[in-house]
């Protein structure tokens, strides 16, 4: 009995390294767009201001790693985000995670955080449905050819302060983080999530993705210049999706 369990044993964790070296699904890149912006209470004198931090994330998913045609072993029939964690050493702001449209990709806009059950795609599989489809909630393409488009929002890291302008203006970008004075080491971010997809033979995948968000990675002081673009290293095994039994 012990002969036949070692050897089931040895056979699933053969089949995974085998899985792992060509996945169906794979994150091929992750680019992180961070800014700050500004609402002015104040009827433009600057004495009233609320200060908030945000980063657009885009994740795209390779599904070319074992076929390069398109079957329905590596196009996507759901797709759900769970298991969000977000946090910052300082304690300051209100921390929202969620999908945003992507054509307001680095511009400021307002997102609700996330429901208790996650973020629920919407999977388009007929080309008919995107002549009508409304970006404004979750979308992704079966055929992966689209990016998912998540934002990160520290809204309200600092209310109801003034900030010094020698020429009576400021730039609601991520320069006014620097006008207010305010530690990039305690607002960044690092978040974390699931990502939990089925493809179109019922098969379950998941892949954990693990973010920290660095501000200040440039020479010009980062995101103090107004705005930072970052391309995440996404070549290691972590950015697999691994095939599980469970049902999300």
């Amino acid at each position: 009995m012990y002969e036949v369990g070692k050897i089931k044993y040895v056979e699933q964790a053969e089949k995974f390294v085998e899985e792992n070296k060509n996945p169906i699904f794979k994150i091929k890149k992750i680019t992180l767009l961070s800014s700050g912006n500004a609402i002015d209470n104040s009827d433009g004198n600057l004495k009233n201001i609320d200060i908030s931090q945000f980063t657009d994330i885009s994740v795209e998913i390779d599904n070319t790693g074992k076929s390069s045609e398109i079957t329905a072993e590596n196009t996507i029939n759901s797709m759900i985000i769970k298991d969000i964690n977000v946090s910052t050493r300082g304690k300051n702001g209100e921390k929202r995670f969620n999908y945003k449209n992507p054509y307001y990709d680095g511009k400021y806009m307002e997102i609700d955080n996330y429901q208790n059950d996650g973020i629920v795609f919407n999977v388009l599989r007929k080309n008919e449905e995107l002549e009508n489809v409304n970006y404004d909630f979750p979308t992704f393409y079966t055929d992966c050819s689209n990016p998912i488009s998540l934002s990160y929002l520290n809204k309200n890291l600092l209310t109801g302060c003034e900030v010094n302008s020698n020429n009576g203006s400021i730039a609601f970008d991520g320069s006014i983080l620097k006008s207010a004075n305010i530690d990039l080491k305690e607002i960044e971010p690092n978040i974390s999530f699931n990502i939990y997809i089925k493809n179109n033979l019922n098969e379950s995948f998941i892949c954990n993705v693990s973010i920290n968000i660095d501000l200040s990675t440039n020479a010009n002081e980062g995101i103090y210049t107004g705005y930072l673009f970052t391309i995440l290293n996404t070549n290691e095994e972590r950015f697999n999706f691994i095939r599980t039994e469970d049902e999300k």
